[in-house]
């Protein structure tokens, strides 16, 4: 997880409504005093800044957030964009959620539909993703000279071996079906294991990628100033 020089962790809210804006940062800050939330117009702006930012999660208003900014852009290539660097949390019309269903089920974004007590929600998940950051990047040696912990081996187990054996298993069976088949295409249900395979496979990155983030910082002398 990205931690500032003063300690802070940092949430960003990508939307035009300066009202959600506002809400968001007057909700979160109440619950997590030691989070700063930030906020851009647009997912075009927060790409431009938020290698800079180093948030530790980020909120999307998708029926907002991406005006502004490239209009050719998809919803699931926002979230992907910004999934490179954080988590996002994306809040918006029921009909827009199955676009992210492989990011979802990725385990890099979630979904929350608009309704009464969905900033409630968006929240929740918000404050969840940011505990789970924090518990990764304290499981990081402080050296890397340092003797690598049991704590930070039994977090390397579960959050890589848990999908790489998903990974293994779905591709093992999808093999098995294709050559059972004999005629080299996709079996019945074959497009499924695939995009289960994708997005087992965008978890781990997602967790290698806060590690190794989380690494270097503790190790490089100019990040740590």
């Amino acid at each position: 997880m990205n931690v500032r020089p003063d300690g802070r962790q940092t949430m960003l809210v990508v939307s035009d409504d300066a009202r959600l804006c506002a809400a968001a940062r007057r909700e979160f800050e109440s619950r997590r005093p030691d989070v700063r939330v930030s906020a851009v117009s647009s997912v075009e702006t927060a790409l431009q800044i938020i290698e800079d930012a180093a948030p530790g999660a980020v909120l999307l208003a998708e029926e907002s957030g991406l005006h502004g900014g490239d209009p050719r852009m998809q919803l699931d290539t926002a979230v992907h964009a910004l999934a490179m660097y954080a988590p996002a949390v994306v809040m918006g019309t029921a009909d827009r959620e199955p676009s992210l269903q492989l990011l979802i089920s990725a385990g890099v974004a979630d979904y929350v539909p608009r309704s009464e007590g969905c900033m409630s929600n968006a929240l929740d998940l918000l404050d969840h993703r940011l505990a789970r950051r924090q518990q990764i990047a304290e499981t990081v040696p402080a050296r890397a000279s340092a003797e690598w912990s049991k704590e930070f081996a039994e977090v390397l187990r579960h959050e890589l071996n848990n999908p790489l054996t998903g990974i293994l298993g779905n591709a093992e069976l999808l093999l098995a079906e294709i050559v059972g088949k004999k005629d080299g295409k996709l079996p019945y249900g074959g497009l499924e294991r695939v995009e289960t395979i994708a997005a087992l496979a965008m978890r781990m990155r997602e967790t290698v990628r806060q590690l190794s983030h989380e690494w270097e910082t503790r190790n490089d002398p100019v990040r740590q100033t």
